[in-house]
C-alpha cells in the first residue's frame, strides 16, 4: 500500500498517545538528535529536562527544532526485496524552543507524570524541581504519513 498523507486529528491522536519521540537540533551545520519523552497539549509538546546538557547549548545557538514520533507496525516481506516493507504511522513537527517559565512549569510537568504514572505517586520534592527546566515547543507546522 502506497504512503499517504494523516490528517492534522490523527497527528494529534499520535501525539497524545505516544510515550516517546526525537527531538532534533542543529547548530552551526552539525545535526543533534535525542529520544525524550514529552506531553502534547494545545498545540505546544512539553519535555522533561535537567538545567544543563549539550541539548540547552544547540537550543541557545538554534531554538528552531524538529520533532518526530513514529508508531511502528508489522513488517511485511515478500517473493522479492522490492515488496519489503514495514507498516507505520510517524508524526513530524517544526517550531521554536524555549524554556517553559513558571508558573506553567509545574501544571506542565504534573501532565508528563500523569501520562507515564501506572499508580499514584508522590509530589515531586522541592530539592527535584529546582534542578529540571521544561523545554516547550511551540508548533508551526505539523504532518504525518503511514504505510499500513
Amino acid at each position: 500500500m502506497p504512503k499517504v498523507d494523516l490528517p492534522i486529528d490523527r497527528c494529534e491522536e499520535i501525539l497524545d498517545r505516544e510515550e516517546f519521540g526525537y527531538l532534533g537540533m542543529s547548530r552551526g551545520g552539525q545535526p543533534y538528535c535525542i529520544p525524550v519523552n514529552f506531553v502534547y497539549s494545545r498545540g505546544r509538546i512539553y519535555i522533561h529536562t535537567g538545567l544543563k546538557g549539550l541539548k540547552w547549548e544547540f537550543l541557545a545557538e538554534n531554538p528552531r527544532v524538529c520533532f518526530t514520533v513514529s508508531v511502528p507496525g508489522a513488517k511485511r516481506t515478500g517473493e522479492s526485496p522490492c515488496h519489503y516493507t514495514y507498516e507505520f504511522e510517524s508524526v513530524i513537527v517544526f517550531g521554536t524552543a524555549s524554556k517553559l517559565e513558571d508558573p506553567d512549569s509545574l501544571e506542565y510537568l504534573n501532565r508528563l507524570i500523569d501520562k507515564y504514572r501506572t499508580a499514584p505517586v508522590l509530589p515531586v520534592p522541592e530539592e527535584k524541581l529546582a534542578k529540571l527546566l521544561l523545554i516547550k515547543i511551540d508548533i508551526e507546522e505539523i504532518s504525518g504519513r503511514q504505510n499500513l
